[in-house]
């Protein structure tokens, strides 16, 4: 009688086993349909500003091998000095019936590194600074700031550049979006 009940339950412990096994290597497969459609361009755009002269400071749009729209702005700082851009570049919405609200968002170095550059301090608005330097961490940003229908925003830029430091090249590169979405 003893063995008999040890056989039914290895027996009854072995069928549960395999029954949580089979019930964890289950799937379920639900198919949904995507389609992607074009928009056409998007609402919010960056444009050069006021200060942009393609001496020290230049505003250029380029399409990244990903297919992706880049605006490339160079700026220039006279080494030792703080120098101060009151308007780069102008965020604006070209939509005519909604507001966005807009932040800029620090997403790393692209190439280069600090050793010549103390740091980049950015304003939306009037919002900030964004202090950009080796410790910035990835994701740190400003904002949001409303940028309403028909209108635009100025960004203004510092930049200190170290003494000594070379000219006439690229001394870093960084990656900063505009992330724009619609209130709730």
């Amino acid at each position: 009688m003893a063995q008999a009940r040890r056989s039914s339950l290895a027996i009854l412990l072995a069928a549960l086993a395999l029954l949580s096994f089979a019930t964890a290597a289950m799937a379920i497969t639900n198919i949904t349909e995507w389609r992607v459609q074009s928009a056409g361009t998007p609402p919010i755009v960056k444009v050069a500003g006021a200060d942009a002269d393609g001496d020290l400071v230049s505003v250029t749009t380029q399409i990244a091998a990903d297919g992706a729209n880049r605006t490339i702005i160079t700026i220039k700082g006279y080494t030792g000095d703080p120098t101060h851009y009151s308007e780069v570049i102008k965020i604006c919405n070209k939509d005519a019936s909604r507001s966005y609200a807009v932040r800029l968002v620090y997403n790393g170095v692209l190439s280069g590194d600090w050793t010549h550059v103390r740091y980049l301090k950015l304003w939306l608005g009037t919002t900030g600074p964004l202090t950009i330097g080796s410790t910035t961490s990835t994701g740190t940003s400003i904002g949001p700031v409303t940028v309403g229908p028909g209108s635009c925003v100025p960004v203004a830029a510092e930049v200190l550049v170290a003494p000594g430091a070379p000219t006439g090249s690229d001394l870093i590169s960084i990656r900063v979006d505009v992330v724009s979405t619609t209130p709730p």
